[in-house]
């Protein structure tokens, strides 16, 4: 493979916001009475939309969430991201090392997207090659946000890498027909099915992955 496209996700792969998410999110809901819990949130949640959490939570507790739950949500969120989010470890030095292009495809809002690369200095990366499930309305593990982006540049399927850490994202990635790195740090609370994946677990032996391919 020579000319290839790096597709990254974004929470939990790029930036360190999958457990300040979670905890907003748990507490949000339970400030309403509703016994959801962290473990709860780390099994169902990571990669997902906050259309399916929410889902879940009425589900499984037989409640419906207030009008406005998601505008308070999210206005807690960017607080919390704000003052609390930080860069994957070893990202930066991965980035920078690599020459391929990259782009970010998330199942995230396309404001919290760029929000949060600007807040852990990782925009530069990517410019405006950023890609949110929200502007076509599938989400991941859907194989339609990684076609868009690998269709915006040109790439076919076989050309482009996805670099993610959750299974709704791993899921997405094989379903495109791309190959799958699943990143999986020692310390991450949940453990995706990596089928067909090439698993690593430090951000920054990102290249030399990539090299190996």
């Amino acid at each position: 493979m020579n000319e290839r496209l790096l597709i990254f996700d974004c929470d939990g792969t790029l930036v360190d916001s999958e457990g300040i998410a979670n905890e907003v999110f748990v507490s949000h809901v339970q400030n309403l009475g509703i016994p959801l819990t962290n473990e709860e949130a780390w099994e169902h949640f990571p990669g997902t939309s906050l259309a399916l959490c929410m889902k879940y939570v009425e589900e499984s507790f037989d409640v419906t969430l207030p009008d406005g739950f998601i505008g308070r949500y999210r206005q807690q969120q960017r607080i919390a991201f704000a003052e609390k989010l930080q860069p994957i470890s070893g990202v930066k030095k991965a980035l920078s090392e690599l020459n391929s292009l990259k782009c970010v495809a998330s199942n995230g809002p396309m404001d919290i997207i760029r929000r949060n690369l600007i807040t852990a200095k990782l925009d530069r990366y990517f410019d405006d090659r950023i890609y949110s499930a929200y502007d076509l309305k599938k989400w991941k593990p859907l194989p339609d946000l990684f076609l868009h982006a690998a269709n915006a540049h040109q790439m076919a399927p076989e050309d482009c890498v996805v670099v993610e850490d959750s299974e709704a994202g791993i899921k997405a990635g094989l379903n495109a027909g791309m190959t799958v790195l699943a990143f999986q740090p020692s310390h991450q609370k949940y453990m995706p099915n990596m089928e067909g994946t090439i698993t690593f677990d430090d951000m920054a032996e990102l290249p030399e992955v990539i090299a190996s391919l």
